[in-house]
């Protein structure tokens, strides 16, 4: 339950635009998870909220309780990443980090660890500048992303027997959600290839703080079939491919 004015830091994921100087913003936020809220006269020249509302910022928000939606009342900006609107690559990313914690996540579903993990990513997206690292980045916020949404994909036991898996597990099943032993792929027809660097890449990424995976510069190759592999779980989950995943791949060329 909210106070009728109450604080809490948050994260703008989505805005759209009502009558002549309003905005609804999706915000995600580490106590209360995702809400919808408005921000009344943010588009007027005037308005001391305009640069503190922006996509993708960290923020600190204060918000009364309205009839309808929640209003902004005070925005603190906490982290701006400016470089999520100003470089189109880091651009397609951020869009893509909003859309993925917006379609993972229910309204008012409190999840603290996927907020800190969201900031951390955006952080990260901010600031490196080989494209092959932000790629890594990404696929550590799909993998943690699925693994604190209760979908942690297999990786150190086969998904069906629940063998430990060998070096020589080379099929991934988004169906049963995860790596397959090589006794069980014979069984299971829809599978992904997974070879030994991108199954060695995953474990590592799946034990390893964002801050350690930061450094990595895996081959392409690599980080390309990993994509592949989560972008066919999170499908699995979400029954339907994330909008912005045509805008990012556009961009990445």
């Amino acid at each position: 339950m909210r106070d009728r004015l109450y604080t809490t830091e948050a994260l703008i994921i989505r805005r759209s635009d009502v009558g002549e100087a309003d905005r609804i913003l999706t915000i995600y936020t580490p106590q209360y998870g995702k809400l919808s809220v408005t921000a009344r006269g943010v588009r007027k020249m005037t308005s001391k909220l305009a640069g503190h509302l922006e996509l993708f910022i960290h923020t600190r928000l204060q918000l009364a309780k309205g009839r309808s939606f929640d209003v902004v009342t005070e925005s603190r900006v906490v982290q701006p990443f400016r470089s999520l609107r100003e470089d189109l690559s880091r651009i397609s990313q951020g869009y893509y980090v909003a859309e993925l914690l917006d379609q993972m996540t229910v309204d008012e579903s409190d999840n603290p660890a996927l907020f800190r993990l969201t900031c951390e990513t955006l952080a990260a997206l901010d600031v490196l500048d080989e494209v092959v690292r932000r790629d890594v980045i990404l696929r550590y916020y799909e993998l943690h992303t699925l693994i604190l949404s209760g979908y942690r994909p297999h990786l150190f036991h086969c998904a069906n027997c629940e063998r430990e898996l060998s070096p020589e597990a080379d099929r991934y099943s988004p169906i049963t959600g995860g790596v397959l032993c090589q006794q069980c792929s014979s069984s299971e027809p829809r599978t992904l290839p997974i070879n030994l660097n991108t199954f060695k890449f995953l474990r590592y990424l799946a034990r390893m703080p964002l801050e350690t995976v930061a450094s990595l510069a895996p081959a392409p190759a690599t980080v390309h079939e990993a994509r592949a592999v989560l972008k066919a779980s999170l499908s699995q989950v979400l029954e339907r491919e994330l909008k912005s995943t045509q805008f990012l791949n556009l961009v990445r060329g």
